[in-house]
C-alpha cells in the first residue's frame, strides 16, 4: 500500500505544474509533499527536470530532421543540471548503495557528459570585442568531421540518461 501511494504521489507531482516551476518554487515551504517523499523519489524528481529539458530521439534520423538537442537553451540546461547535482549530492548519502543509487548516478553522469559535448558545438551568437583579439586556428578537415558527430554523441548520452532514469523509477516501484 505504501508503494502504491508513493507511485500515485510521484505521478501526481510530475504531471502537475512542476514542469514550469523553478527550483525555488518546487522546494518552497508551501510544497511539503515533495519534501515528504523519500530521498530516492526526490532524486528522481530532480533528474526528471533534466529529462524534460532534453529531447530523447529514437533514431539518428529524427535528430537530423529536427536538428534540436533540447527544449531549452544550453545555459538553462546547465543551470538545471547544477541544481539537480546539488539536490543529488544532498540526497545520495540517504540512499542505500545498490542498483537504484547506481542508476541515479549514471543518469546524472550521462546528463553531465551530454552537456559537455553540447558545449563543444554550441556557438554563441554574440561577438565580444575582446574575443576578436585572439585569433583561433582554422579547423582542419578532421576537426570538422569530428564536430559533425558531436550532436549524435550528445543525443546518445541523453538517451542513455533517460534509460537509467527509467530503471531508477522501476526500482522504486518494485
Amino acid at each position: 500500500m505504501a508503494r502504491f501511494s508513493l507511485v500515485v504521489c510521484l505521478l501526481f507531482l510530475t504531471s502537475t505544474g512542476a514542469t514550469a516551476q523553478s527550483r525555488g518554487q518546487i522546494n518552497g515551504p508551501d510544497n511539503k509533499a515533495i519534501n515528504s517523499l523519500d530521498p530516492a523519489s526526490q532524486a528522481i524528481l530532480a533528474l526528471s527536470r533534466l529529462d524534460r529539458d532534453v529531447i530523447v530521439y529514437a533514431s539518428p534520423g529524427e535528430l537530423e530532421e529536427n536538428q534540436k538537442l533540447a527544449r531549452v537553451s544550453r545555459q538553462t540546461f546547465a543551470n538545471d543540471l547544477q541544481s539537480a547535482t546539488a539536490d543529488l549530492q544532498r540526497l545520495l548519502p540517504q540512499i542505500q548503495p545498490g542498483k537504484l543509487r547506481s542508476h541515479l548516478l549514471n543518469a546524472l553522469a550521462s546528463y553531465r557528459d551530454g552537456l559537455f559535448w553540447w558545449g563543444q558545438i554550441d556557438q554563441t551568437r554574440v561577438v565580444h570585442v575582446s574575443s576578436l583579439v585572439a585569433m583561433e586556428q582554422p579547423l582542419t578537415q578532421t576537426d570538422t568531421a569530428f564536430l559533425t558527430t558531436v550532436p549524435y554523441t550528445t543525443t546518445i548520452l541523453w538517451r542513455q540518461a533517460h534509460k537509467f532514469l527509467s530503471l531508477a523509477e522501476n526500482s522504486i516501484q518494485r
